[in-house]
């Protein structure tokens, strides 16, 4: 996590900037395996605790927790990428946001490098965030406050 370092240090309007364009969504294609890529609109919800898209036939299962995410890489670097036809999207248009507990992947396709550019650093932004201590210790202090 000692990449994410460089995260923290953003200016506020840089972050403001990217935080804005991720609440507001932006279409992507998700890959898929065995299959052609799907086209949804994906979003940063309000907390910015999520990463959610629609539509999914999950619902409410369509979302990925920041916290749950490992890493986020540029380019064609997943196996998912690796199995599409090479030259098929341009690799600065893609990304891929490794979470869960087996560190599943989600490979994204941006329309130009501009909005992979904004993702990739508002998600690593926002994993900067959470890797700090202090962060983490709030954030569970404010949890056990408030039972759901």
């Amino acid at each position: 996590m000692a990449d994410l370092e460089v995260y923290k240090n953003l200016s506020p309007e840089k972050v403001e900037r990217c935080m804005g364009v991720m609440q507001s969504g932006t279409q992507m294609i998700k890959l898929k395996r065995g299959a052609k890529g799907l086209v949804r609109l994906f979003y940063l919800d309000e907390h910015r605790t999520c990463l959610r898209w629609r539509p999914s036939r999950k619902n409410e299962k369509a979302k990925i927790l920041i916290d749950s995410i490992y890493k986020v890489t540029e380019g064609r670097q997943s196996e998912i990428f690796y199995r599409q036809a090479e030259g098929s999207f341009d690799p600065s248009c893609c990304f891929t946001i490794y979470h869960g507990n087996h560190m599943e992947s989600l490979d994204l396709i941006t329309s130009n490098p501009e909005e992979a550019r904004t993702w990739i650093t508002g998600l690593k932004y926002l994993m900067a965030g959470i890797s700090d201590e202090d962060s983490l210790a709030k954030r569970q202090r404010t949890h056990d406050q408030y039972p759901f």
